[in-house]
């Protein structure tokens, strides 16, 4: 089992390579299932929302482009699970800022939620109206997930001048990190319910 030291460079080493790396067990199986039972949750007492797309005059566009339900998860928290999470998801800024000198100084993160049919039609994670988000970060949840089940991430990268996609699963523990600005990315069509936690490390306020 890799040490967190060994699992920052290799997502380091990838994201300077491609613009993308993958983790594979970075959040431990008794991570995932706190985490899904936190999530759970939030979900049953209706504390997720609808997501929107840039503007709040845009948000009634949204349907067509995205399909996930979010909640915001808040840096005070202090439940277990999503401490657990956001620490985490520190020790990698505070990795990337002492190594890479990337000056970040603020998160996002957000639960998210996919039901049966829904997806996130190709985009990019920075808009005019919002500037700072470089990387971003996605967490999965989602066990015995399968190939039939859909709701993978792709992600479009150019080589040679030549458009390549790559196709990744949203595997439970698994954590994918590309940068933000350069990529266009797109969440597929899910045939089962799909969970993750979704996040942003920004450069400026």
């Amino acid at each position: 089992m890799p040490t967190q030291e060994q699992q920052f460079e290799q997502l380091i080493e990838g994201i300077v390579a491609k613009g993308y790396a993958i983790c594979d067990d970075f959040l431990e199986p008794d991570e995932v299932k706190n985490l899904l039972e936190t999530f759970a949750q939030r979900y049953q007492a209706g504390k997720f929302k609808e997501a929107s797309i840039g503007k709040q005059s845009e948000v009634h566009k949204a349907a067509l482009v995205r399909g996930d339900e979010i909640l915001w998860l808040e840096t005070n928290s202090t439940d277990a699970a999503e401490r657990m999470l956001l620490d985490k998801n520190q020790a990698f800024v505070d990795y990337l800022n002492q190594t890479c000198y990337l000056g970040i100084v603020d998160t996002e993160i957000h639960f998210a939620k996919y039901d049966v049919g829904k997806f996130y039609r190709r985009h990019r994670d920075t808009f005019q109206a919002q500037k700072g988000r470089i990387l971003s970060v996605i967490y999965y949840l989602n066990l015995n997930w399968i190939p039939e089940n859909g709701g993978n991430l792709i992600i479009y990268t150019q080589e040679n001048g030549v458009e390549k996609s790559t196709v990744i699963a949203p595997l439970a523990g698994r954590l994918v990190c590309f940068e933000s600005e350069k990529l266009d990315h797109e969440v597929s069509e899910a045939f089962t319910e799909r969970f993750s936690v979704t996040g942003w490390l920004l450069n400026r306020g």
